[in-house]
């Protein structure tokens, strides 16, 4: 959930994290291009706080009304995973630490 990685095809640096049925995907918030992919079992144990989202599409802000969940990512998981599971792209946005 980090912008440390540049897109192959547009070479922007700014990534999107994303669950599509069981992979953890960091794809370009410009061009929606993949990354780099991971299985989301991969990122389970974590504490780290974010909100689930139904994708809107690169670079697209999400609306309120598509929130999945929000809380820990090893306390949504579950929630992630069945809204996932039918092949609905889910956009995980970290949350800022106070």
């Amino acid at each position: 959930m980090t912008n440390m990685l540049a897109c192959p095809s547009c070479g922007l640096d700014k990534t999107e994290s994303i669950v599509h049925r069981g992979s953890y995907i960091l794809r370009c918030a410009a061009c929606g291009e993949a990354i780099v992919a991971t299985s989301f079992m991969a990122m389970l144990d974590s504490d780290h706080q974010c909100s689930a989202f139904i994708d809107p599409g690169p670079g697209k802000h999400p609306p309120p009304a598509t929130l999945v969940a929000r809380g820990p990512l090893r306390q949504i998981t579950s929630a992630i995973s069945a809204a996932a599971s039918d092949g609905t792209l889910i956009r995980l946005i970290s949350e800022a630490k106070d």
